[in-house]
């Protein structure tokens, strides 16, 4: 019974630090300070999450990505250069708007209300 109960423990334990390891683990990419979040250029969507390049999403007429996508309208598709989302105030990383002071903040999330990121990544720090 015990011997059940550790190899009931171990699947667990393998299967959780799988989870942590999934794609969305590559979408992000350590900055000094701050996290980056990857944007697909494809689709707008955050690269690696359940949504990113789904068939049947309802297309930006004026960009031609996802229409609702945190890149929608602000990164060009198909760019070679990757755009990031940063995790300290939710904008496109680099933009003007990124961690501009006095902006104001989500309840719910804690990232600048409005911004791309804003309900759909995690802040941190």
């Amino acid at each position: 019974m015990k011997r059940i109960l550790r190899g009931l423990a171990v699947m667990v334990f393998v299967g959780l630090a799988a989870l942590q390891i999934g794609c969305s683990r590559a979408a992000k990419e350590s900055s000094g300070d701050a996290t980056k979040v990857a944007l697909c250029a494809q689709c707008g969507q955050i690269k690696g999450s359940p949504s990113c390049c789904q068939p049947g999403q309802a297309v930006c007429a004026k960009c031609g990505l996802v229409e609702g996508s945190p890149g929608c309208c602000k990164i060009t598709k198909g760019a070679a250069e990757p755009a990031f989302l940063c995790t300290q105030c939710g904008f496109i990383k680099g933009s003007p708007e990124c961690c501009k002071a006095g902006q104001p903040t989500c309840e719910k999330c804690g990232l600048v209300k409005g911004s791309p990121g804003c309900c759909k990544i995690p802040k941190s720090g």
